[in-house]
């Protein structure tokens, strides 16, 4: 099962001429559970979590 996670105060951002989706990642339970402990952890609520593509791979993304 995967869940929608919002965080308080955090804004979705893309960069121009980027196609937006509604639900461009899904996360865990556990997942989700995890990123939230480690905001938490650092003790600022206005942390988010940065998500980014890496090119290469077995089947050679580029």
């Amino acid at each position: 099962m995967s869940t929608l996670v919002s965080l308080p105060g955090a804004t979705p951002v893309a960069a121009p001429d980027y196609q937006s989706l509604e639900r461009p990642l899904n996360f865990t339970e556990s997942a989700a559970a995890k990123v939230k402990s480690l905001i938490q952890e650092e003790g600022n609520p206005d942390l988010a979590l940065r998500v980014y593509i890496e090119g290469g791979g077995c089947s050679g993304f580029q």
